[in-house]
């Protein structure tokens, strides 16, 4: 029994991380579905929300001005969060039409904020952009052209991330960001993404819907994309550029923050986890998401019976469990010396492998005893 668990555990979480990936790519070149993209300019409103972005702001409202599209199809809102430092004079202080200042009242959160924005948009397509996240300037058009299809209801941007510093965190993050990238270009490819980048994507006004305040919306405006019979597609030649964050403390807080919010969610839309209705976005929605989130689950189970049957004096087991106490030992000197050793691959993946799988953990904790994120504050 101790042996079904151990490689029971060691097969799923082989299948979370690599098979899933593998089928999900090997499908979506064999079979994959086209988006007919064309032509197509629709006017957008380009939605930021803010809470005191002073730092970033004034740069941001300067590069979507600056973006390569009609210029009488595009405007722009910030939406403050109530923002108590300079971000809602910076924003009015900008002499131009197209920018709109949207105060939000009462600290409600990301979210909210979103909603209110989109309540009083006049575009045809909303586009939501982080603060602190630069766009190219061929972006909107790359977008738009995805919209020349009536399947499509949301097309998510091409998030790269840049890392200041060669530390564990920063190195870690961009080769898990490489990692990820490939498997939303095969699910693209398959029909719809489950998830998007919140730095950059666009929804059809007309599909957008509100989100409850305490989700997370670039996860559940793929879902509510899909129950309504759109897709959500990524586009490629749409770039956008984020720093990484360069401690662990703060990369370990945003990860169970955002993990958090994706377990509410998916306990909320669980519906769409039945294949019977939902074909492989229930596939994907399980395995990408519900299976990655339950993964800490599957390696406490593995190292568990890992240590019984080692304990047992079976000599592959013991050296498996040397193993596995190794790569945890490596991972863990991530969180102490990060910026030292961080430049080195063996140190990067094991520490960000592990801190990705602790703030499962942690999250998985936090929602069965109830917790709730609905606010936020920069971290850049």
């Amino acid at each position: 029994m101790l042996e079904v668990m151990f490689w029971g555990a060691i097969a799923m979480l082989a299948y979370i991380y690599v098979g899933y990936p593998l089928l999900a790519i090997a499908i979506g070149r064999l079979f994959p579905r086209h988006v007919r993209r064309g032509d197509c300019e629709p006017s957008i409103t380009v939605i930021i929300s803010a809470y005191n972005e002073e730092k970033s702001i004034a740069a941001k409202i300067r590069n979507t001005l600056s973006l390569d599209y009609p210029r009488e199809k595009l405007d722009i809102i910030v939406a403050s969060d109530a923002s108590i430092d300079g971000t809602d004079g910076i924003v009015l202080g900008f002499n131009d039409p197209r920018v709109r200042l949207l105060r939000v009242e009462g600290r409600l959160g990301k979210t909210a904020c979103q909603n209110a924005a989109a309540d009083v948009a006049t575009g045809d397509v909303l586009l939501f952009a982080d603060a602190t996240t630069m766009v190219e300037a061929k972006a909107l058009r790359a977008m738009a052209r995805n919209f020349n299809d009536p399947d499509v209801g949301c097309v998510a941007g091409r998030l790269v991330y840049t890392s200041k510093l060669a530390d564990a965190t920063g190195n870690g993050g961009t080769s898990y960001w490489k990692y990820e990238s490939a498997l939303r270009m095969a699910e693209s490819a398959l029909g719809s993404l489950i998830g998007v980048s919140g730095q950059l994507y666009a929804v059809r006004a007309a599909v957008y819907r509100p989100i409850a305040p305490d989700l997370i919306s670039d996860f559940v405006i793929a879902m509510d994309v899909r129950e309504m019979g759109f897709r959500t597609v990524l586009e490629p030649g749409a770039v956008c550029f984020e720093e990484t964050l360069d401690r662990s403390d703060q990369e370990l807080s945003m990860r169970v923050r955002v993990t958090l919010r994706s377990l509410l969610a998916l306990a909320r839309n669980r519906h769409l986890l039945n294949p019977l209705r939902y074909g492989s976005f229930a596939w994907q929605l399980g395995s990408h998401k519900l299976l990655r989130y339950l993964s800490p689950v599957f390696w406490l189970v593995a190292l568990l019976a890992n240590i019984a049957l080692a304990l047992q004096g079976q000599g592959q087991y013991v050296l498996l469990l040397l193993a596995q106490v190794a790569g945890i030992a490596v991972g863990l000197l991530g969180f102490h010396a990060s910026r030292r050793f961080g430049g080195s691959r063996l140190l990067a993946q094991p520490y960000y492998f592990l801190l990705t799988n602790l703030s499962s953990a942690i999250s998985l904790v936090r929602f069965a005893r109830g917790d709730k994120v609905v606010v936020w504050t920069p971290l850049r």
